[in-house]
Parts: C-alpha cells; sequence; structure tokens
C-alpha cells in the first residue's frame, strides 16, 4: 500500500509541475518537421515512450474523459485558473530572473486581483477586465534563457517527453510551489499529507481532460509516435524561450 501512495506522490507531483506537453498541439504539429539529433539514452527513451502512452491512453485517458463529460468545461476551466494562480511564486521568481521586470510585476498584479476579486483565482479577472496576460515562465525557461541547451532528451516516467535542462528545472520550481511547500511529509515513515496528494491527482486529471483528445488524435496517424512527441516538444520549449 505503501509502495503505491508514494507511486502515486510522485505523479501528481511531477505532472502537476509539467508545462502542459499537449497545449497547442495541433499547431505545432502542422509544423513538426522529423529531425536527427543526438539522442544517447534512445535505448530508454523509446520503451518509455510507449509505457507512458499506455498510461495515457488506458489509464488516465479514459478518467479524464470521464471527468470531461460529467463537469462543464467553465468550471474545469476555473480549476485550472486556481491552480495556476497559486503557483505565482514560481512564474514571479522565473520572470524576475530573466530580467523580465515587467512580467514580474503584471504576475504580481494578476496574483492581487485574482486571488481577491477572482474568488482565489476561479476567474481570470485581471484578463478578463486589465487586459493583463499570463506571463508563463520556469526554470527550465530560465536555464534556457542563459545559454544551457537541451541536447540531452529523456523521457520521464509518466511526465512525458523531456531534457536534463527541463527535467532539473521542474525539481527546483517544485520547491517554489506553495502547495509542494506546505505538505506535510514525515521523511522516516514516508507519510504524506492525503489531502496533499488527493488536490495534485486531482489538478492531473482535470488539466489532462483538456488534452486528452488532442493526444488521441495525433497518435493514431503517428508514424512514430517517439520522434514526433520529441520534436514537438523541443519546438514548443524552443519557442518559449525565445518569447
Amino acid at each position: 500500500m505503501r509502495g503505491i501512495v508514494v507511486f502515486m506522490l510522485f505523479f501528481s507531483l511531477m505532472f502537476g509541475q509539467a508545462n502542459d506537453e499537449f497545449a497547442n498541439f495541433d499547431d505545432e504539429f502542422a509544423n513538426e518537421k522529423i529531425e536527427s539529433s543526438w539522442d544517447p539514452i534512445k535505448i530508454y527513451n523509446v520503451p518509455m515512450t510507449q509505457f507512458n502512452d499506455f498510461v495515457y491512453m488506458y489509464i488516465l485517458g479514459p478518467i479524464a474523459k470521464e471527468y470531461r463529460n460529467t463537469v462543464n468545461e467553465p468550471i474545469r476551466k476555473g480549476v485550472s485558473n486556481v491552480f495556476h494562480n497559486l503557483q505565482y511564486p514560481i512564474r514571479f521568481t522565473n520572470n524576475l530572473l530573466q530580467l523580465k521586470f515587467n512580467n514580474a510585476f503584471e504576475e504580481t498584479m494578476r496574483f492581487i486581483i485574482n486571488s481577491t476579486y477572482g474568488l482565489a483565482g476561479f476567474i481570470d479577472l485581471a484578463k478578463i477586465e486589465g487586459g493583463v496576460e499570463r506571463h508563463n515562465e520556469d526554470f527550465g525557461q530560465t536555464l534556457g534563457f542563459y545559454g544551457v541547451s537541451n541536447d540531452f532528451h529523456i523521457v520521464l516516467p509518466l511526465l512525458g517527453q523531456s531534457n536534463l535542462r527541463d527535467a532539473i528545472g521542474i525539481f527546483a520550481d517544485g520547491y517554489l510551489d506553495p502547495m509542494y511547500c506546505a505538505r506535510k511529509e514525515d521523511l522516516n515513515g514516508l507519510e504524506f499529507d492525503n489531502a496533499y496528494l488527493l488536490l495534485n491527482t486531482y489538478k492531473v486529471i482535470n488539466e489532462y481532460s483538456f488534452q486528452v483528445i488532442n493526444y488521441e488524435n495525433i497518435r493514431k496517424d503517428s508514424v512514430n509516435l517517439y520522434i514526433l512527441l520529441k520534436n514537438v516538444y523541443n519546438q514548443r520549449r524552443n519557442k518559449l524561450i525565445e518569447e
């Protein structure tokens, strides 16, 4: 039982910290080009992609689709907004580290407005009324901003396509996540706060409910799923770093 709890915590933490790998997937795929690159652990990456695909399709997918059919989109979007609002420290810190001071200021204004008048972030009032857009930045992007390459590609269990730079970024950002910092943990007994575990698991399901159809559509016509996901991921991350 303890092993299952640890596994689920790892899943919720890693997936919950991830960028939305399948966001705007169709647009990215339209411009996708198969590119060869250094891939020293491809012998591991390919089967791990297959494992993740099985989880996405046959475990997480059915749950996310049932949730999608049960809970209407405005509610799911509001829930997503709340979790996004809670991760303000991650965006604020990484905007500062990238010298994007105006973006950091706007993120602060968004957090104040949405946390108060936006019902803890459920309503993105800062964007709706003030036109203040999100400035999503993470530590992987920060490392890329300072020239750290994405050459070492790695597929993370459950989380999906990544690279050594972004994997380090995920763990670094975890220490800025208020939910992660507030969790109750007994390091000796490995007893984790059940509320934290359930909340993060719910976050994963809610976020994937927006992307499950995109993922299923893109994989069914794929000749080489690993190469496709790898290239789409790298293109998307490079674009985010350049912005």
